[in-house]
């Protein structure tokens, strides 16, 4: 799914989409001006097994990456695609 468009929601600290079902959406909090905690991923039922997660989770660490941000993925699914994609590995403080 890569026609998907992943908006930020800053104020409420949110990644989001509109897919089938709702909305598509990757919460996190600030910890601190250079570090962002991934905190929850949620798809919509009718949306699973699209990639939309995927899309949405690497359209956030783009945004971290342009950003020089690091991140937490406290997310278990946010894990899973940063241990999949040495892309964003570096992102993640050892």
């Amino acid at each position: 799914m890569h026609n998907l468009n992943v908006q930020h929601d800053i104020n409420n600290k949110l990644f989001f989409a509109k897919v089938k079902g709702g909305m598509a959406q990757l919460a996190y909090e600030r910890l601190g001006e250079k570090h962002l905690d991934f905190k929850e991923t949620h798809v919509p039922e009718p949306s699973r097994g699209m990639g939309v997660a995927r899309h949405l989770i690497e359209s956030a660490l783009a945004y971290a990456k342009a950003r020089d941000i690091m991140v937490k993925p406290s997310c278990p699914v946010v894990q899973n695609v940063i241990r999949k994609s040495e892309e964003y590995q570096h992102l993640v403080e050892k």
